[in-house]
């Protein structure tokens, strides 16, 4: 091979250029087939002399193909769109989490609090950020919003750029070695797919996987192309995986596996070029990681230095991929039989981590492009890196139709690595979309040199798989409503002398993530004790308040108004300094709280406190004791009397 000094032939740039989509897709090709290779042309081994080619899409094509992934995005998210501060993408929970972490961040800057370290929950503990799917830059590039209008509001506008953006990116990447309608089916496939659509239940974080596209374009200039300075692509590269840091740490680990699968595969069918080229690579991926260091540092020392460690955030071996999974639709597609839906009903986990559906059509198409373009190590990248990805999110044992096998897998070993068993192995169906959409492109642009009755045949494969893998034109949305108890400031507690600041709210009943919600409308005026929604706040560290956080969960009978619960109580509010009592709406705030549920949970308390409460004036009444008795005549029930 020539040294790199000596590779541009006649005609070709010596520099980088400015075009900011260039300098992510690489040197421009000459026509779709540039040196009478076609675009993107890679040989399989090493072949000395040869000069990869690289195709890239203009600004017209990102344009025109960037509004067509927005308006696909905004048609299957259209629930929420209709009003998009009282509606949000998905069924609720986990999404109201979100809306928790997008209003603190701008809060806390704005207040010149910690962003990363929050009291405000899991009071008087507090949460560490970093060991939470906060998604930070997501949350801080959505500031102005989230200010503006509402979490709710940047919740729905960063759900549905999020595949818009990553089928842009993934077209972007695409284009490198496909022409604009096969690197547009491949974009499309993986913006849009079943592992994207079943996270959206409310797990924004994964639903962004910007990263992983631009990761393949920088790789492949840094390790193949190498053109541009090492320096350049280095850096871009550290920046890369600086924002997937603050972006989704979960994502970034799956990545980087990733790309150590896909080096390996480069390495192993190029390894003639392993001796002309490591010096740039290394020379690119030291500076990555210096770069990476310096950005990420600060972020890691409040991780594994600071408070609030998390350990074991999930139960095991459950969030995985069924074998049958890949076969078998769920909810999140369009068309499910319902011989399917009771397979899938076997499955373990839950809909939102069941995404690893690519079915039948797919897979063969899939396979007659490995077969297609059997010469080019992209294809063999791409499709070996996609069925790792495809083995690691099965988890450490075989599930097939919700049995638990005792067969181990591959995860078996990873998950028992530092800080690996912290993931969630069917996310892992990420990186398997981002491959399986770069594979479907190369097979369709090798179709294109086929005979007409190939080309017909592929096609009319590739139509049936996409048919199969459309998504659901009814995505669930949840109301989403303000709450005026919140919103108007009637819940927010007033300061008294030496209560700590901001004052403890109890709020009730902390039975799932809406409180997070409630919090983060009222303007963060009261800090409170729940356990809800956030990792880090187990039964370990609160199981003493389960007491209070318990107090009118669904289903649950209340607990006896006996001297003994009184005195618990008592001792418990002071412990926390608990300021104020908020006895929370009903459904559709709390799903399975019923009218009479909230009116014995409201009883239970005025016979605790021994007043009555304020009545916030909305269809959704809530109960706000805003200035409680001294914690003496609580304990002894000892009241004066009213008036």
């Amino acid at each position: 091979m020539k040294p790199r000094e000596q590779q541009d032939g006649p005609g070709a740039p010596h520099g980088e250029v400015s075009d900011p989509v260039t300098l992510m897709a690489g040197p421009p090709v000459e026509g779709p087939l540039a040196r009478g290779r076609p675009v993107g042309h890679e040989p399989l081994a090493g072949t000395a002399g040869d000069v990869p080619v690289r195709g890239h899409a203009g600004w017209r094509e990102v344009l025109v193909v960037g509004l067509l992934m927005l308006g696909a995005a905004i048609a299957f998210f259209h629930g929420a769109w209709v009003h998009p501060s009282s509606n949000q993408i998905g069924p609720g929970g986990d999404a109201d989490e979100y809306a928790w972490f997008l209003a603190w961040v701008p809060y806390a800057i704005g207040h010149g609090l910690d962003p990363l370290i929050s009291t405000y929950v899991n009071a008087p503990h507090g949460i560490n950020l970093m060991w939470n799917t906060s998604a930070l830059l997501p949350a801080f590039v959505a500031s102005p919003f989230t200010v503006v209008f509402d979490a709710a509001f940047s919740y729905n506008l960063l759900m549905t750029t999020a595949p818009a953006l990553t089928g842009l990116f993934c077209y972007i990447a695409f284009r490198r070695w496909a022409s604009v309608v096969p690197a547009l089916t491949g974009a499309l496939v993986s913006a849009f797919s079943p592992y994207l659509f079943s996270q959206a239940y409310g797990h924004l974080a994964q639903t962004i996987l910007v990263s992983a596209p631009l990761l393949i374009i920088v790789l492949d200039r840094l390790l193949v192309v190498q053109r541009a300075p090492a320096w350049k692509d280095g850096l871009a590269l550290g920046l890369v995986v600086w924002a997937q840091l603050l972006t989704g740490e979960e994502v970034l680990s799956m990545e980087v596996l990733t790309a150590i699968v896909a080096t390996v595969v480069i390495v192993a069918l190029r390894r003639q070029d392993v001796v002309t080229r490591w010096r740039h690579a290394a020379h690119g991926l030291v500076v990555a990681a210096v770069s990476a260091g310096a950005l990420s540092s600060p972020f890691l020392a409040v991780q594994f230095l600071g408070p609030y460690q998390v350990q074991n955030a999930h139960p095991p071996n459950v969030f995985v991929t069924d074998l049958f999974n890949f076969f078998v639709p769920t909810a999140v597609t369009k068309i499910v039989p319902g011989a399917a839906a009771t397979v899938a009903s076997t499955f373990t986990g839950n809909v939102s981590e069941q995404g690893g559906y690519i079915g039948v059509p797919m897979l063969l198409f899939l396979l007659a492009a490995l077969v297609m373009a059997r010469r080019r190590t992209v294809a063999w990248l791409a499709a070996v890196t996609g069925a790792a990805t495809a083995l690691l999110s099965m988890g450490p044992t075989l599930h097939w139709k919700g049995h638990v096998s005792h067969l181990l897998l591959p995860y078996y070993v990873l998950e028992r690595l530092p800080l690996f068993h912290n993931l969630l192995a069917d996310r892992f169906a990420s990186m398997t979309t981002i491959m399986m959409g770069l594979l479907l492109a190369l097979g369709c642009e090798e179709l294109r040199r086929r005979s007409r009755a190939a080309r017909l045949s592929g096609a009319a494969l590739v139509v049936t798989g996409m048919a199969a893998l459309f998504p659901t034109t009814s995505f669930p949305v949840a109301a989403s409503p303000r709450y005026q108890a919140f919103v108007s400031g009637l819940s927010c507690p007033s300061r008294s002398k030496g209560a700590p600041s901001p004052p403890v709210a109890l709020v009730v009943p902390a039975t799932n993530e809406m409180d997070l919600r409630w919090q983060s409308e009222a303007g963060f005026c009261f800090a409170m004790p729940s356990d809800t929604g956030m990792t880090g706040t187990n039964s370990a560290v609160v199981g003493h308040l389960n007491m209070l956080l318990g107090l009118g969960q669904p289903g649950q009978p209340l607990l006896a108004t006996t001297p003994a619960a009184r005195a618990r109580a008592a001792g418990l509010l002071q412990r926390l300094h608990v300021s104020e009592i908020v006895v929370g709406p009903e459904w559709p705030a709390v799903p399975g709280w019923t009218p009479q549920g909230q009116a014995n949970a409201v009883a239970w308390v005025q016979w605790l406190v021994g007043t009555k409460p304020v009545q916030s004036q909305d269809p959704y009444v809530s109960y706000i004791w805003r200035s409680l008795p001294p914690d003496s005549e609580i304990a002894s029930g000892s009241f004066p009397p009213a008036g």
